[in-house]
């Protein structure tokens, strides 16, 4: 029987949650600068990798019809907007009411990008490229029933991936949309999909201790793998979503955790999978814990060294006030509502 929670996934979303934490804290001066540019873009990497999957392995084989789509939507709704609108009202009230500009809204076009799900400001930006690909996957699930699921996936990305480097090419950047990323959520989408067959496969195969070895191995990698410290080596870095190791390591990471190889089942480790519980809240709160400690690390309130832990902690703290007192009752309460409604249609 098809097992519906893997609680590796957990881990490795809450180790995704805290590689962005690094990234930004050493962004603001508070770890080594090694850790900034472009590593915060691969935990969200990670982020879209397991949301393709996820997708994939929870939907792809049930029948599309107006009852299963209901329920997709709504669980995907419940799950991602009420804290994205109250963090995306908020800076939006701040910057129109007060003239304060939080996460990087400096405009009523930001607030506008924010509030429609067009295109967010700094951690904001990630949630409307994960609703548009709610949207794209529909066409994916439609196609999975009518047997061209396989097809479908290399069609999108050999056309998004040609369209990509043609932009390059001719110096035209697209920024966070769902197009620059979209070929990460086609790759967990396939190891979704695949994944009983290829987890079965992989058990039977005689080369299952060889293949547990590219665990170890992308654990060596970890070292080299974030952008600056290969700038800082010497290698050529493109653009974060073109550039083969900051898209294809997020996507080693997931294999590797998927199917437990080598030293990645440590990612179902009770605390990193807490961190997972409440990876989404500390992705969008912590920007607004490190905004406060860069400003009293300015006034010589405590010394930059202690910025990481202090961050850290205080953000954890937030999030788990956000994911258990917000955060987890919205969601189970509007899902009770939407289901309620559904029942009573279905009575009347």
């Amino acid at each position: 029987m098809k097992t519906t929670h893997l609680s590796q996934l957990d881990g490795l979303r809450g180790f995704a949650a805290l590689v962005v934490v690094i990234s930004h804290c050493a962004a603001f001066g508070f770890l080594p600068s090694s850790l900034g540019r472009g590593l915060g873009q691969m935990g969200v990497a990670l982020f879209f990798c397991l949301s393709g999957f996820l997708m994939a392995y929870l939907y792809r084989e049930k029948a599309l019809n107006p009852a299963s789509l209901k329920d997709y939507a709504i669980n995907r709704a419940t799950r991602v907007l009420p804290l994205y609108y109250l963090v995306a009202t908020f800076v939006g009230v701040c910057f129109l009411a007060f003239d304060v500009s939080l996460l990087k809204v400096f405009s009523w076009q930001d607030v506008i990008g924010n509030m429609f799900l067009l295109k967010g400001s700094s951690v904001l930006w990630t949630i409307p490229v994960e609703v548009h690909f709610y949207v794209v996957f529909v066409a994916l699930w439609f196609a999975s029933n009518s047997g061209k699921f396989l097809k479908s996936i290399a069609l999108l990305a050999a056309a998004q991936i040609s369209a990509l480097v043609l932009l390059y090419l001719i110096d035209i950047r697209y920024g966070p949309v769902l197009f620059s990323w979209l070929h990460l959520f086609l790759f967990g989408s396939l190891i979704g999909a695949y994944y009983e067959p290829l987890k079965r496969r992989l058990e039977k195969s005689r080369q299952a201790p060889l293949i547990a070895g590219l665990g170890w191995l992308a654990l060596l990698l970890m070292v080299i793998a974030p952008p600056e410290v290969r700038r800082d080596l010497g290698f050529t870095v493109l653009v974060n979503y073109l550039d083969p190791i900051t898209v294809g390591y997020p996507m080693l990471l997931l294999f590797c955790t998927v199917f437990l190889l080598g030293p990645f089942a440590l990612f179902k480790t009770p605390l990193l999978r807490w961190y997972g519980k409440i990876s989404y809240s500390l992705y969008l709160l912590h920007p607004f814990v490190i905004d406060g400690a860069t400003a009293l690390a300015e006034r010589g309130v405590f010394p930059p060294v202690i910025g990481f832990p202090l961050v850290l902690g205080v953000a954890t703290l937030l999030a788990a006030v956000s994911f258990y007192w917000f955060e987890h009752p919205v969601q189970i309460a509007l899902r009770t509502y939407f289901t309620r409604k559904e029942a009573r249609a279905g009575l009347a």
